[in-house]
């Protein structure tokens, strides 16, 4: 079950403090500790970047070890153990994985160079526990034959059984390679994992499989001390006490105990004074010099006079600010007349004058992805602007209560590029933010096939408003299956690469709206240049297309069977066949729309009635809609991007066209990077936020 730090807070009062995650449970001694540090983007997809510790072994096997630290360099960072047919990249394998945040799951790739999956997304048949997870710092693979079974356990005595994978599920040949993986989900960053404990193997190999750009290692040292990351307390506003347990000096006559703590996201480390101890126990360290509304990662660390050091696996507190209490007042409406509110979705409302503060303050994908990574509600703002190299990789949001307000950095905000965004997780909030994914300077045979902007499956409450997405392979933004109450506003979906390097070719295509998907509110949003899906509403939808703008496109609004629509107040400019506007098959009730080919297919039942309507949601009306969403769609309209001006000025002159590469548009931008510090207010969070948004709009 999810930890719920709001119930949390209102249970303890103020200053209560995150889950931790991989904690150890305070009963080992001194052992061999093997430390791996690998790089790569992700051991995943149809081939793997990571570095791997292991030996050849013929038969069976049964592999035990504990993950005693695991560097968050991304939420998707990897440890655990492998079964591997060769070397090859592209190799079948079976990984019993341990990410970031304490959790083991499996997956395995079927056939070489096929894609991976797993028991936690498209393998959960094969899983033997609910979600396809859970939580363990030891793990354990063992070999049976043909069959392979995967265990969690919090003690290294009682195990739980994750998955079972017999021959129908994968065929590995009798002599594979056996080891430990480390990948770090962060092209040109290494990741440190700790490992202790390991037992069925002896590995004798250790190498870089796979593009990792930067070259990993392996170490190990016996009869080392071992330290455990305790419990924060007495959290306030600007101080907390945290501790840390030595459970074993490895040797040494004396240790030195201090804790390291960092501010979310800061790279840097601040240790705090040293605690000597010449016998196991525990030490705490008062901290007097935090700030208000922040996450603070801390972790017990331990020097002994022999040399050695250890440490533990870090920890998250989240301080509250000096007011508390619920953010009073709504600020300046957007001037768009249609607000982020007005949808199916509840923007935020988790959000009050507690929620922690994360400043992003230099445009790297590590400082994102580690304030996008913190489990528990959190408000991203940013002291720069500049441009976010995605390294050709997918950011993905795994939890929950996210509000990422772009609006708060200086001109000319943030744009990401060579990578694209996923909000796989609940009641998020993405604002004033461009997404320009691109070919990533790849051949056409790469198969590199990024979306813009999506949310993910199963999602719930996820508000997407006045974003830019453009230059997608897949999808430009895109509305997950089976999701629930989701809101696309005021965003510009163009320029989707028609031919680049989607494995099924030409894809010039602009939103998906997922099988299931109940409750999505389409809105003031402007469509251009996207040959197809503007927007395709999968079986079973239900949705509302309102106010928007769909320009130069071959099928407008497509309808699957099962489907439910109400279709209003739109303008489609520019259609380059003469198909009609609402075409496929399902149920719409079809107003006010302009169009130049007929309105509704043969396959198209009209309703008389609206089947579905946000209450707040008014219609601009198609006369005036045009000009509203010229005005207001997008990133940031009242400082617009030039790539984004250019987009709308078609729309105006009826100019422009498809296409296959950034690169014919003018390439990625190179933002100017613009600092400065910003004061978020102790009250007032949610006028503070609106007022940043209106001075963008």
């Amino acid at each position: 079950m999810r930890f719920d730090r709001r119930a949390f807070l209102r249970a303890v009062g103020a200053g209560a403090v995150a889950p931790a995650v991989g904690l150890f449970d305070g009963t080992a001694t001194a052992a061999t500790v093997v430390t791996i540090r690998g790089g790569g983007a992700d051991i995943w997809n149809t081939e793997d970047a990571f570095h791997f510790y292991y030996e050849t072994v013929s038969g069976d096997f049964d592999v035990r070890v504990r993950n005693t630290a695991l560097e968050h360099t991304d939420p998707y960072a990897k440890t655990g153990i492998m079964v591997r047919e060769s070397s090859a990249p592209k190799a079948k394998n079976v990984m019993l994985r341990r990410t970031p945040d304490g959790t083991a799951s499996v997956q395995w790739r079927s056939g070489t160079g096929e894609e991976t999956i797993s028991t936690t997304s498209n393998g959960s048949d094969e899983s033997e526990i609910d979600g396809g997870s859970l939580q363990a710092d030891w793990l354990r693979l063992r070999r049976r034959g043909d069959v392979f079974e995967a265990y969690g356990s919090a003690d290294g005595v009682n195990w739980t059984m994750i998955a079972t994978l017999g021959a129908d599920a994968i065929g590995l040949s009798d002599a594979a390679l056996v080891g430990l993986p480390v990948t770090s989900h962060n092209v040109g960053v290494r990741c440190t994992a700790q490992l202790r404990h390991l037992s069925g193997i002896d590995p004798d190999t250790n190498r870089d499989i796979g593009d990792v750009s930067v070259t990993g290692s392996v170490g190990t040292e016996a009869g080392v001390p071992f330290v455990t990351t305790g419990d924060a307390t007495d959290v306030t506003a600007t101080a907390a006490t945290l501790r840390g347990e030595l459970t074993d000096l490895g040797g040494a006559e004396t240790a030195s105990c201090y804790i390291e703590y960092r501010a979310v996201p800061s790279a840097a480390w601040t240790a705090t004074p040293v605690r000597t101890l010449r016998e196991a126990g525990t030490f705490a360290i008062h901290l007097e010099d935090l700030t208000s509304r922040r996450y603070y990662e801390y972790r017990a660390v331990v020097e002994t006079e022999d040399g050695d050091r250890a440490v533990g696996a870090s920890e998250t507190i989240g301080t509250p600010s000096r007011s508390n209490g619920r953010a009073g007042g709504n600020g300046p409406d957007s001037t768009s007349r249609i607000d982020f509110a007005d949808g199916f979705a509840d923007p935020a409302p988790w959000l009050d004058d507690d929620t922690p503060i994360i400043p992003v303050t230099e445009p790297t994908r590590r400082q994102l992805a580690a304030a996008v990574g913190i489990d528990g509600p959190r408000l991203i703002v940013f002291e720069t602007s500049g441009t976010v190299d995605l390294g050709a990789q997918r950011l993905t949001v795994t939890n929950d209560e996210l509000y990422l307000a772009g609006q708060t950095a200086p001109s000319p905000g943030i744009t990401l590029v060579r990578g694209d965004l996923w909000i796989d997780a609940n009641d998020c909030v993405i604002q004033h933010l461009r997404v320009r994914p691109g070919d990533a300077n790849l051949p056409a045979e790469s198969d590199w096939e990024p979306d813009g902007i999506r949310t993910g499956d199963g999602t719930e409450n996820n508000v997407i408003d006045h974003c830019t997405t453009t230059w997608a392979v897949d999808e430009n933004l895109s509305v997950g299956y089976d999701t629930a109450n989701t809101t696309v506003s005021n965003c510009l979906v163009a320029e989707p690469l028609q031919d680049a390097t989607h494995h099924k070719g030409d894809h010039g295509y602009g939103s998906l709206i997922g099988n299931g998907a109940e409750n999505v509110t389409l809105a003031g949003n402007v469509w251009a240049h996207n040959y197809d899906r503007n927007p395709r509403l999968k079986e079973g939808t239900r949705t509302v297309v309102a106010n928007n703008v769909i320009y130069h496109y071959n099928d407008g609004v497509w309808m699957d069977p099962d489907t439910e629509a109400s279709v209003e107040s739109n303008v489609f400019r520019r259609p380059v066949s003469d198909q009609p506007t609402v075409f496929g098959a399902g149920a719409a009730a079809l107003a006010d729309n302009v169009t130049t080919t007929p309105t509704a297919g043969d396959g198209i039942t009209q309703l008389d009635d609206r089947p579905l309507w946000p209450t707040e949601l008014d219609t601009v009306g198609s006369a005036k809609v045009v000009e509203h969403n010229l005005t207001n769609a997008g990133a940031r309209p009242a400082d617009r991007a030039v790539a984004d001006e250019r987009v709308l000025e078609q729309l105006k002159t009826g100019g422009g066209s498809y296409i296959d590469s950034q690169t014919e548009v003018g390439g990625y931008p190179a933002l100017d990077v613009v600092t400065r510090s910003l004061t978020v207010p102790q009250s007032g969070t949610w006028a503070w936020l609106r007022a940043k948004a209106r001075a963008v709009e």
